[in-house]
């Protein structure tokens, strides 16, 4: 069948839907405030309600809204990119908002139930809907009961563990169904840390560190980090009790954010790829000699892995800042002509800025190298991931890996990213590199 058959047929098809109530619903929702700049989940919300409609006894699988509606690879393979069900976790929220709030009065509800990618229609709830406000009774301040404390952040310790299994999950799956080959950026590098001989440590970065930073608005040092007793004197600055108490329970808790880990997985399986050993380690359980022997991949700022800060000295776009006003920036130490003096990131309402910095430098004793991602936040950091696992740099700089003629490689990205979605591709902004 040729591809003008093909369109013709979806033409057809997509004009029977015109009066559906459920593809007007869907239609609405679209054009709606909440979703109007948000490109692909409103592409994810249309993909998935016009097969649910048009197709309802055929599944709907996760890796056709990756390849289809995200431009994922066809090598693309859940167990190692949650971006999907990432994405689908952002929609039911802008769903839930978007009824109630804009589309509070409409007929029809769509709903996707986890679990699976379908949209499920129901008439919306009449109880709901002509309930009057006053029947809701709210007890005064003082009737009201005093409720144990709680920490502020109970899915510390779940979290840590889920982390934990999903890890050991992929490593499993990893090992029994190892990656197709492939090309990348990334893979150009490896030549590089296999100087370093045996596995290469992929750094997962510490978000119980990143945290504790943000609620005492202050910056931990390297030194400050290494010594277990330091991080629970920080503790002790915290004016109430019970927060102490959550502060000193993040000193001590292993946490990472998913997106990161996922960013980790990536390079282990980029590693497998090309015929390398990874291993999966944490921020907090290096030392400082273990950066003089073997390759190693950091991923996160000094906020989050404080190891970086041993080779900034060699970076020309130093992320840097004050704690007290949460305001950081990379420093361009040496502008070139067209080049800024410093990249800062910026966050709006529906759309920021970020920037990603990533260094590819002879480690301590010139053994093995570092591959760092130091990006202003957490997107970045998986951005600045997908972009090494693409091929996307230029002629002259593909080359120059190649060559064997190269000591360090720094790279400034700049992207964009919509609230709710991940990174659009990473541009290059400037870069620095310095030959044998």
């Amino acid at each position: 069948m040729s591809t003008d058959t093909i369109d013709t047929l979806h033409e057809q098809a997509l004009k029977a839907l015109v009066d559906d109530p459920g593809w007007q619903l869907v239609q609405r929702i679209v054009g709606s405030a909440g979703l109007r700049r948000a490109t692909h989940l409103k592409k994810i919300l249309l993909f998935v309600a016009e097969g649910s409609l048009l197709h309802p006894e055929v599944v709907i699988h996760e890796g056709e809204i990756a390849q289809g509606v995200l431009g994922r690879r066809n090598d693309f393979d859940p167990a190692y990119d949650a971006i999907v069900r990432v994405q689908m976790g952002h929609l039911r929220g802008k769903l839930q908002a978007y009824f109630e709030g804009e589309g509070a009065a409409e007929p029809l509800r769509l709903t996707l139930p986890r679990g699976s990618y379908r949209t499920v229609f129901h008439d919306a709830p009449e109880a709901l809907a002509e309930a009057p406000v006053a029947a809701v009774e709210i007890p005064s301040p003082a009737a009201a009961p005093a409720e144990p404390w709680q920490p502020r952040w109970p899915w510390i310790a779940p979290a840590a563990v889920l982390l934990c299994i999903v890890v050991a999950g992929l490593l499993w799956k990893m090992r029994h169904f190892p990656p197709a080959s492939g090309d990348s950026t990334a893979q150009k590098m490896f030549p590089f840390l296999a100087k370093g001989g045996g596995k290469v440590a992929i750094v997962l970065p510490d978000t119980s560190l990143l945290l504790l930073q943000k609620t005492l608005n202050t910056e931990i040092t390297l030194e400050t980090y290494t010594q277990t007793s330091s991080r629970d004197q920080l503790a002790l600055l915290a004016d109430d009790a019970k927060l102490s108490n959550t502060l000193e329970l993040l000193g001590r808790v292993r946490t990472t954010t998913l997106d990161e880990a996922s960013v980790g997985m990536d390079f282990m399986q980029s590693l497998t790829r090309a015929g390398m050993q990874g291993e999966l380690r944490y921020a907090r359980d290096l030392h400082i000699r273990d950066l003089g022997q073997g390759s190693y991949i950091l991923i996160g700022n000094q906020r989050s892995d404080p190891w970086v800060t041993l080779f900034s000295g060699r970076d020309n776009f130093q992320y840097t800042g004050t704690p007290a006003g949460q305001h950081y920036s990379f420093r361009n130490l040496h502008p070139l002509p067209g080049e800024q003096a410093e990249y800062a990131p910026v966050e709006g309402k529906l759309e920021s800025v970020n920037y990603a910095d990533i260094t590819l430098t002879p480690n301590l004793t010139d053994s093995g190298y570092v591959l760092m991602i130091i990006g202003s936040d957490v997107p970045a950091n998986e951005a600045a991931a997908r972009f090494l696992t693409g091929n996307e740099l230029p002629p002259e700089l593909q080359h120059l890996l190649q060559s064997g003629t190269l000591r360090s490689l720094e790279i400034l990205l700049r992207g964009h990213h919509l609230h709710g979605e991940s990174n659009d591709k990473l541009a290059i902004v400037a870069s620095r590199v310095t030959n044998r």
